[in-house]
């Protein structure tokens, strides 16, 4: 019987290009049977996909192509950016530099503080809950 080879890798060796290290396959051999090659074998099993009905029954590949991949607020894990970060301690050194002591240097505090300072004319002391004199 005929084998029809599938690929797999058996070696790997390397090659220096331009000064990098490249990682190549040396030798290939066949899943079926005791074949091997210096280059992959060639698959009667796998052939190009036929796209000439995917309008009405489309592939997974042509339903993916236009899936538009977001990693969004997934990747935060609660964390806020560098730069949000930096506005808000700037924001808290702004509000020091008036002699407001905000509870934190989260946003939420630093406009609370500023708030009651504003409204009562004196400096607010977030620490103590407290008005400076």
């Amino acid at each position: 019987m005929e084998c029809n080879h599938t690929s797999k890798v058996l070696d790997w060796s390397y090659e220096l290009v331009d000064g990098d290290v490249n990682q190549i396959v040396s030798k290939y051999g066949c899943t079926h049977c005791e074949a091997t090659s210096d280059k992959p074998f060639k698959s009667e099993w796998y052939s190009k996909p036929d796209h000439s009905n995917c309008d009405a029954n489309p592939c997974f590949g042509c339903k993916a192509r236009g899936l538009t991949l977001s990693t969004g607020d997934a990747t935060t894990r609660g964390y806020q950016s560098a730069r949000a970060h930096d506005k808000e301690l700037g924001n808290y050194y702004d509000a020091v530099r008036q002699g407001i002591e905000p509870r934190s240097t989260r946003q939420p505090d630093i406009d609370a503080a500023v708030k009651f300072s504003n409204e009562a004319g004196k400096a607010f002391d977030g620490t103590n809950l407290t008005y400076k004199e």
